[in-house]
């Protein structure tokens, strides 16, 4: 049976090359795609791929949903803030029982928790899996994506997530997948801290006045070693090498999910002071974010450069302002140190 999907980001890094991967595929089809007219080059030839893939655009939800003669809606939007907002639209539209949602955001596990519930009101089955392997992934068709809830429902999407990506299911709690995304991201945060760091340690050690590509030899062949972490390749690397600060995991996506992890390392018990890295890193990104005055986005290794190019006297009371023992204190500083906008995208408390 070919799946008839409709999608909500199909014009994003992620979702995107689905376009091409299940172009004339048996498993699944995309019948229609939200498009809200975001200008762009790589929006426009996305735009391209789909109208090969046959999808035809729409710029309204209810245009999306027409006649209900689909299967499922996927959505890979936003975080928190963004995507209740359209669920809250969505939901109430689908008035088809056979109708899913398969949700493909990275969002926090309590969002998860509160959008099944919100969507088994309604009668509407819907599992979050979400994707990590970056823009580059999702095009090589080598992105994971990591399922959890009903089993029978994932093994019936399998063939089409093994077209797109790498599926893997991890159990029936329906926000384990969005678990174990976060769980990648403690080893994210803390190897970027630990690269930012190193690469902080060495410029001092050999007597460079700032970053330069001197160092990109040395960290080459350093990282072949036990401490060697993908962080180098993907982020640190590339502004160290080619000066690249801002295109990788950009920093307003990253700081949330950054406290996002930190939320659920709370929940789980881990011992306080040691979530206090993780916290520290959502400083320095929030740092960032406020002494960035280009029209650029900035992505994650620019904690680098803040950390190598920075007055420790500046980066320290920086931090110790915000910083705390009371972990719920802590929690609302580094909240407060984030411009309003991407306050209100991270919406730590999910209530429909």
């Amino acid at each position: 049976m070919t799946l008839k999907l409709i999608a909500i980001g199909a014009l994003g890094n992620m979702l995107g090359p689905s376009a091409k991967h299940l172009l004339n595929s048996d498993c699944a089809k995309y019948i229609r795609v939200l498009d809200r007219g975001a200008p762009g080059a790589q929006k426009d030839a996305l735009r391209k791929d789909w109208q090969v893939h046959g999808a035809t655009s729409v710029t309204t939800l209810k245009e999306l949903i027409g006649d209900g003669d689909f299967d499922g809606v996927v959505i890979c939007a936003g975080k928190n803030g963004d995507d209740y907002q359209i669920f809250r639209e969505l939901v109430p539209l689908l008035t088809s029982q056979k109708h899913f949602v398969l949700h493909c955001s990275t969002v926090s596990c309590q969002f998860v928790q509160a959008t099944h519930t919100y969507c088994a009101q309604h009668h509407i089955h819907y599992a979050n899996y979400p994707l990590t392997g970056g823009a580059k992934g999702a095009v090589a068709g080598t992105m994971l994506v990591l399922c959890s809830g009903d089993e029978n429902f994932y093994h019936k999407l399998e063939p089409m997530l093994s077209k797109i990506g790498k599926p893997k299911y991890f159990g029936e709690r329906i926000d384990l997948a969005a678990g174990v995304k976060l769980i990648g991201h403690v080893l994210v945060f803390h190897g970027l801290l630990g690269m930012s760091l190193a690469v902080s340690l060495q410029k001092q050690l050999f007597g460079f006045s700032s970053i330069n590509k001197q160092q990109v030899e040395f960290f080459d062949f350093l990282t072949q070693g036990a401490g060697g972490m993908r962080q180098w390749e993907v982020a640190v690397r590339p502004g160290v090498a080619d000066d690249n600060w801002t295109q990788g995991f950009l920093v307003p996506h990253a700081v949330i999910d950054a406290l996002y992890t930190a939320q659920l390392m709370q929940e789980q018990q881990l011992p306080v002071t040691l979530i206090l890295p993780l916290l520290e890193v959502a400083l320095l990104m929030a740092y960032v974010l406020q002494h960035n005055t280009s029209e650029q986005p900035i992505a994650t290794q620019s904690v680098t450069r803040l950390i190598a190019n920075t007055d420790k006297k500046i980066v320290d009371e920086f931090v110790k302002q915000y910083l705390s023992l009371d972990i719920e204190v802590c929690f609302k500083n580094c909240v407060s140190a984030l411009p309003e906008k991407i306050q209100q995208t991270l919406m730590l408390e999910v209530k429909y």
